[in-house]
């Protein structure tokens, strides 16, 4: 089975790093037309509009991404924190009757429609709020009462691997948590060993750019363990993943110890 998941895994990486090098021209194409001709020489927004038009093309979910992406994001609880939701794939499977009010941190603003539409299809629209800026923005975060110790979930969901400056935010994340509040996660991680980390090592050259700063070689793990102190720290690999995969998974929760 693992091994069967390590060829699937650099099967799926593969597709992915050529329909990201296909859809570049198409990315800049779309930035001419909107007037916007001197963006396609600015690395990090050509960047951003190739990821937003790939992942409107290829971002929906399979089937077994939908059924892990349920057992975390279902589990969120009270006053939650949506990291990267994009075009709200993973919405719907927000459990209405336990949250309170869901934040959506999401500051590509270009998939902002989207995600209303996918809000207000899961029957989310009087408690799930979109904010337009990263998690590093504190003074816009407090806008909307996002502040230390007022989150009892924090639900981070393939996004991990994109955000600036990982070690400080995740530190900066776990502040915003209460005290035994929970950070769930599903992310995709650095390699364990075998071929997985010459792949990712070799993609990484690229992908970043290709994929909005998604970076294959984070120690995510690690960076979400040493944040502070946690009374349960339980991530482990999803069934049929080893850890040796070019996109590897990790999948579980951390709660913040009272």
């Amino acid at each position: 089975m693992t091994v069967l998941s390590q060829i699937r895994s650099l099967v799926l990486g593969s597709i992915f790093l050529t329909a990201g090098v296909a859809s570049l021209p198409f990315a800049a194409l779309g930035l001419i037309l909107k007037g916007r001709l001197f963006d396609i020489f600015n690395k990090s927004k050509l960047s951003e509009a190739n990821f937003t038009l790939l992942w409107s093309i290829v971002g929906r979910p399979s089937a077994a991404d939908e059924k892990l992406t349920n057992k975390t994001i279902s589990q969120a609880y009270g006053v939650v924190l949506d990291l990267g939701p994009g075009t709200g794939f993973t919405v719907h499977h927000f459990d209405k009757s336990k949250t309170t009010k869901i934040f959506g941190i999401e500051p590509n603003k270009a998939f902002h429609p989207a995600l209303q539409k996918a809000i207000d299809a899961a029957g989310l629209t009087d408690i799930y709020t979109i904010v337009g800026a990263g998690v590093e923005d504190s003074k816009t975060l407090k806008t909307f009462g996002i502040e230390e110790g007022s989150v009892d979930t924090i639900a981070a969901c393939k996004v991990l691997c994109s955000i600036p400056e990982p070690k400080a935010t995740i530190a900066e994340l776990y502040k915003l948590l209460a005290p035994g509040g929970q950070f769930l996660v599903l992310e995709h991680v650095k390699a364990k060993g075998g071929l997985g980390v010459i792949t990712q090592d070799l993609a990484n050259m690229v992908w970043p750019f290709l994929m909005a700063g998604c970076e294959l070689c984070r120690p995510t793990e690690a960076y979400l363990y040493g944040a502070g102190e946690w009374e349960v720290k339980d991530l482990q690999y999803p069934e049929g993943i080893s850890g040796n995969e070019f996109i590897t998974f990790t999948q579980g929760k951390l709660i913040k110890a009272k």
